[in-house]
């Protein structure tokens, strides 16, 4: 997309958005915390939540999904999908359980019971890059938001001959124009959940600058990571990659 489509396009959805938000901005909002056999998250539910409720307010149409299963999530993507075609401008984001397994990154629904890595081959986890292409193949632009970085609760029982992170996710690159992917924190690395009750910090400093009047989103990005490198001292740095090709506002 050339950048003054894009401008044109999200400028009207926010004069207009009863009329263009439903075909020009959509978004995918899930939280999933209260695992059944894994340690509970329970500010990523908060959090997806707030993010949700950001989105709405800047003139998405907002799909929310919290403390979904396997069959729940994969159903959800697919209304999505068929809700995303055509879009100007859709955000995919996720809290909750993430992790690596032989260089790919996978989502974890709340009733995942992994004990060996077929497990993961069979459906038990939600690879990403896959959901991503088919949710969003049709979109012109896409943000995606990974606030999901954090120990792996499976590593024992996930052993492939090849080096891979167990910790955290990988480096997810764009693989469509325009895509720009923020991560919680740096490949391979973890972001604790926070103290309960809170929203967490990645999702915070989201919340706090990619709808700021007039911040282009790279822009936002770039004071997101300083905001939780400083709030986390220094403990979590985000993470990201861009290929958007000219200025994008989500609030001009």
């Amino acid at each position: 997309m050339r950048p003054l489509v894009v401008l044109v396009a999200l400028s009207m959805a926010v004069m207009m958005p009863s009329a263009a938000s439903a075909a020009g901005r959509v978004a995918f909002v899930a939280g999933n915390g209260a695992y059944k056999k894994a340690a509970q998250l329970p500010n990523a539910p908060i959090s997806a939540k707030a993010m949700a409720a950001l989105l709405q307010d800047a003139g998405f149409d907002v799909m929310q999904a919290i403390d979904l299963t396997r069959d729940e999530m994969i159903q959800r993507l697919l209304e999505f999908g068929k809700k995303s075609q055509g879009a100007e401008l859709a955000v995919f984001y996720y809290a909750g359980l993430g992790f690596t397994v032989g260089g790919a990154e996978y989502l974890v629904p709340v009733d995942a019971d992994i004990n060996a890595e077929a497990d993961v081959d069979l459906g038990a986890a939600i690879d990403i890059a896959a959901t991503v292409d088919q949710t969003l193949g049709d979109v012109k632009v896409r943000l995606i938001f990974l606030d999901a970085n954090r120990d792996n609760p499976f590593v024992t029982k996930l052993r492939r001959s090849e080096p891979a992170p167990r910790s955290g996710l990988a480096a997810m690159k764009p693989g469509s124009p325009d895509t720009l992917i923020g991560y919680a924190t740096g490949p391979g690395q973890t972001a604790p959940d926070g103290p309960q009750g809170t929203i967490r910090p990645f999702t915070r400093a989201l919340i706090a600058n990619i709808t700021a009047p007039g911040v282009e989103i790279q822009q936002a990005m770039v004071r997101v990571r300083a905001q939780v490198n400083e709030e986390t001292k220094r403990s979590q740095l985000p993470w990201g990659h861009s290929n958007i090709v000219g200025m994008l506002y989500l609030r001009p």
